[in-house]
């Protein structure tokens, strides 16, 4: 009776120690998502729609991939646009663009969308 109690109390802590181990392990992939997410919402806020921008079209979309180093700058890897104008616009703004309070990321997509109202 004594063995299976052990046996038992053996796995149970085995188990909890793996949930823990589990937990422990994301971490890093909800931080990674956050400061990506915290990049995507800070590029959109300080990209304003150019004023040659005067209907609304799926060419208005602009596709970047990007990365954010140690020190908060926008590496940009490739960019992609219907709109040369457009996307070159983006491209100039995310050259000078630097994040605030931040962790370094992997590249990532970040979609721009210029709407007029």
């Amino acid at each position: 009776m004594k063995k299976s109690k052990t046996t038992t109390a053996f796995i149970i802590g085995y188990f909890m120690l793996m949930i823990s181990l589990g937990a422990i392990a994301s971490v890093p992939g909800n931080v990674e998502k956050a400061a990506k997410e915290n990049v995507r919402r800070e590029i959109i806020r300080n990209i304003n729609c150019p004023e040659f921008v005067i209907g609304n079209s799926e060419a208005n979309n602009v596709s970047a991939i990007v990365q954010v180093d140690e020190d908060g700058n926008i590496n940009v890897s490739e960019i992609n646009s219907a709109n040369p104008e457009l996307k070159k616009y983006v491209a100039n703004a995310l050259r000078g663009m630097k994040i605030k309070n931040t962790v370094p990321t992997e590249k990532f997509v970040v979609v721009v969308k210029f709407r007029v109202a």
